[in-house]
């Protein structure tokens, strides 16, 4: 029964027409209260309440195309590629899903997609198929189509840390080589500055400032994506030809509008792996990676890479340290040195001791 008790009466709750209708009887008793909840549902049943009819059922597939696409892509204007990456996921949830009544979408057919599709990507890219399903029902219960999202209680796949791959310089060197100009100047500033590949693709003229070194992101995913990107003097190379060279808004802008920002390199850049013949392959995301993990190596400490690549949590950054072998092994000779230094001044009096013992 949908009837409960706080404190000394009972409460009602139930849903009706996509709206949750939670209201207290003023009762004490219960039977008196179910009886009252009858009487509350008998007059929304009968439009007393003012509650406008229920919108006709229409399939999973029809609501996508008609509704949810253009709603996201409004609704994320100002952030392209977040409506790319939810029409992206719309496409396998169509496969699966398309035919079926939007009230037919239920917890068990969520699971079955989960399944199946984590058998053919990442649990990464599933979690983003069900944040762009559980969005699609969400905007479906504010239409009034349906009452309850089914997604709501499905358990997300755990990511783990992520995969991530550090470049060497001498891969790097060879990458740079065989790539496009347009490919070399998005790495380079990837690997020089530590930022995001959607963030470079959208870098506008005016947030770039040669004179004071820096160039602004004013937008991204949370508050600390928003920050100003010190320039090396690679990374100022790159955006000064750029300037100097493109047209339009944007100082990579899109293949045949000028008023776009670049969209994707995918292509491009699997190009160059195969030209430069490096295995095993790395995404160009990667770059991001290798600028935080070099930063680290070179002694820079972990608040202020924090900042550079605009983490919200410092926890985020130490996933991005990842020492290469080289220079874990320089550690470990560090550490033979030292230890090496104190057996000798033990045994040698003309030989000071690098650090006494704590007494």
């Amino acid at each position: 029964m949908s009837v409960y008790k706080r404190g000394n009466v009972y409460w009602y709750e139930f849903w009706f027409h996509g709206q949750r209708i939670r209201e207290s009887t003023g009762l004490t008793n219960k039977v008196a209260a179910q009886r009252a909840e009858a009487i509350r549902k008998a007059g929304l049943a009968e439009g007393r309440a003012g509650i406008a009819a229920r919108a006709p059922v229409v399939n999973f597939g029809e609501f996508v195309r008609n509704e949810f696409l253009p709603w996201a892509e409004k609704q994320y204007q100002s952030h392209p590629r977040t409506y790319e990456r939810y029409r992206e996921s719309t496409k396998p949830l169509l496969e699966s899903l398309e035919k079926l009544r939007l009230d037919a979408v239920s917890m068990a057919l969520v699971e079955k997609f989960k399944m199946s599709r984590s058998s053919e990507v990442s649990p990464a890219t599933v979690n983003r198929d069900l944040a762009a399903l559980r969005l699609i029902l969400n905007l479906a219960i504010r239409k009034e189509y349906i009452a309850k999202n089914p997604v709501k209680d499905v358990q997300f796949f755990d990511e783990g840390p992520g995969h991530m791959r550090i470049v060497s310089h001498e891969e790097q060197h060879r990458y740079m080589a065989a790539a496009s100009p347009l490919l070399r100047d998005v790495a380079t500033l990837m690997v020089e500055t530590g930022m995001r590949p959607g963030e470079v693709f959208t870098i506008r003229k005016e947030n770039v400032h040669l004179h004071q070194l820096y160039l602004l992101i004013p937008s991204g995913k949370t508050h600390f994506a928003r920050r100003h990107i010190q320039l090396t003097e690679a990374s100022l190379d790159v955006l000064r030809r750029r300037l100097a060279e493109t047209e339009g808004p944007y100082v990579f802008p899109g293949k045949g509008d000028h008023n776009q920002p670049l969209a994707d390199l995918h292509k491009t850049h699997q190009a160059a792996l195969r030209l430069a013949q490096i295995d095993p392959p790395f995404r160009l995301y990667d770059f991001r990676h290798t600028f935080g993990s070099r930063t680290a190596m070179a002694g820079v400490d972990l608040p202020t890479l924090k900042e550079l690549m605009g983490h919200a949590d410092i926890s985020t950054t130490m996933r991005y340290v990842h020492p290469t072998p080289e220079h874990k092994r320089k550690a470990v000779q560090k550490l033979e040195d030292y230890n090496r230094d104190q057996v000798f001044a033990l045994h040698d009096p003309n030989v000071r001791s690098p650090q006494k013992s704590p007494q």
